[in-house]
């Protein structure tokens, strides 16, 4: 399904050129389950910022679907990321300003669909994350676990193939980590969608049917030698 090889990302900042990936090879197939565990500057966020469409490899392949994305124009990355990939935010990104039901249907106000579609699915997404009850609720209303819950209603309405969840439960307490993570492991084993969590929680990687660590911008798996840093 995803399939990035030698991927590498460098920045320049004044007359310094900051390599932040240093070749990257990463195979996810459909229906994983897989967390990405690093420390802060690992690299982490600029890996899943290249697998979620948001930017572009320095060098190297990123096949979705067996197609090289590296190349398209943004537009048609946008196109491709809207119809194809959820993204689920430790901050939720929800609008404060909207109902749980308008910000779940925002994905698909931008694929032009029809308003009261729109609401349907929304509704019925809604309904498979237990928030039935909350969908005239503004953010300001929900408790942290119940705007997550939201936020991963939105990032489903669409039917992507892969769900990207970025510190999903970095802002919750712990029992309400925990059933986030619960929901977000029963939607990858009923509905078969492909989860790939960011993380530097060693207990939430360890829920994860498969598990990497990203070092020095470089991406290894239990049991292998972390790279070095040359």
């Amino acid at each position: 399904m995803l399939r990035l090889a030698d991927v590498r990302r460098s920045y320049r900042v004044g007359p310094v050129t900051a390599e932040v990936l240093r070749g990257v090879d990463l195979e996810v197939g459909a229906g994983d389950l897989l967390s990405i565990m690093g420390p802060s500057g690992s690299g982490k966020t600029t890996l899943m910022n290249i697998i979620g469409l948001l930017d572009r490899p320095s060098s190297g392949a990123c096949l979705l679907d067996g197609r090289d994305v590296a190349g398209l124009r943004d537009d048609e990355l946008s196109a491709l990321r809207n119809r194809h990939i959820g993204f689920v935010f430790q901050s939720f990104h929800l609008l404060p300003q909207l109902t749980a039901l308008e910000n779940v249907c925002l994905p698909l106000v931008y694929r032009g669909m029809a308003r009261p579609e729109m609401r349907r699915r929304a509704a019925a997404v809604l309904e498979s994350v237990g928030m039935a009850e909350r969908t005239g609720h503004r953010p300001d209303q929900l408790s942290g676990g119940q705007k997550q819950r939201v936020a991963i209603a939105r990032a489903l309405v669409g039917e992507p193939a892969l769900l990207l969840a970025d510190e999903p439960t970095g802002a919750l307490d712990t029992d309400t980590a925990a059933e986030v993570m619960g929901l977000i492991r029963r939607l990858n084993a009923e509905r078969g969608i492909t989860v790939l969590i960011i993380t530097h929680d060693p207990s939430v990687a360890g829920q994860c049917a498969r598990q990497t660590r990203i070092q020095g911008g470089r991406l290894f798996e239990p049991g292998a030698a972390a790279p070095s840093r040359a």
